[in-house]
């Protein structure tokens, strides 16, 4: 089988970690394929995107600032893409390009982690912070798990209002809101949920909880997107409080290898993947990724 390339597109914090552990699973799968790091303006996605039907190529991985506009330039797009509005995987088959959404996997993988085991005893009132491919995400997946009630902030509130228009027809079945980032208005509706997923980024860049303590309810479940840091902030205060927390490491696992499956067909190495991400990340220890009190 000749070379293949695999391009990353777009920038931001997670290119490092994404590459590691991209060539990681390809090297332990004995597969040779060349891994890319491309940075197109954003008026150039297009143009971008369509090199990718080349026969040299498997496809690519999406990253920020891309995913929802990556949505709109492939031929189709999996349910998880559509119902989302977000690509990060883009497989190619023959000339055609399918778009496919991971992040949802990884969401799923992670909620799955501390949640209770019986679905039945899920909360139903959640918090979104953000509003780009990872809250997106997020509410795909609340939207399909029997939550009635969610709310998503944003620092700026269109965008949040625009996330939530996206899913006007697919969340009729429950309370969907775009709310503004005010300290009294987020402490409200915080004080109600059974879950918190903060893929707003800001909680790993401050000293402080980017939700006040006083506002947390005890038992609470937070899932906190950030990569970096095996607990932020907002993963300790909850904690304090009985809650039960995951970082952004269980669910950026869980969707590299839903990624690799949908490129090679094969079940990635799991364990390689997470030493890869382990040494790039500088942590010895990723099982603090997911803890309780």
């Amino acid at each position: 089988m000749p070379e293949q390339r695999l391009p990353i597109i777009g920038t931001g914090s997670q290119t490092t970690p994404t590459e590691a552990v991209l060539r990681a699973g390809l090297d332990a799968a004995g597969l040779d394929v060349i891994v890319e790091h491309w940075q197109p303006r954003p008026h150039l996605l297009g143009e971008t995107i369509a090199k990718l039907r080349a026969r040299d190529y498997l496809g690519a991985l999406i990253i920020a600032p891309h995913k929802e506009k990556a949505a709109s330039l492939v031929g189709g797009l999996s349910d998880d893409a559509r119902l989302s509005g977000a690509v990060n995987v883009i497989v190619r088959d023959g000339s055609k390009l399918r778009g496919h959404n991971t992040d949802m996997d990884g969401i799923r993988a992670a909620m799955a982690a501390i949640l209770p085991r019986v679905q039945g005893r899920w909360p139903r009132v959640a918090v979104v912070l953000g509003a780009g491919g990872g809250a997106r995400a997020a509410v795909a997946v609340l939207i399909g798990s029997g939550f009635q009630h969610v709310a998503v902030f944003n620092r700026h509130l269109h965008k949040a209002e625009a996330l939530v228009a996206h899913f006007a027809r697919t969340a009729r079945h429950l309370e969907l809101r775009a709310r503004p980032w005010h300290e009294t208005i987020l402490e409200a509706e915080v004080s109600r949920a059974g879950l918190v997923i903060d893929a707003s980024g800001l909680g790993a860049d401050e000293a402080a909880s980017s939700i006040s303590p006083e506002a947390l309810p005890d038992g609470l479940f937070v899932l906190d997107l950030a990569l970096h840091q095996a607990a932020t902030p907002l993963m300790r205060e909850a904690r304090t409080r009985g809650g039960t927390v995951a970082n952004g490491q269980v669910s950026f696992l869980a969707a590299q290898a839903a990624a690799f499956r949908l490129w090679n067909g094969k079940e990635p190495p799991a364990e390689v993947l997470r030493e890869a991400l382990s040494s790039t990340l500088g942590s010895s220890d990723l099982e603090v990724a997911v803890a309780g009190d």
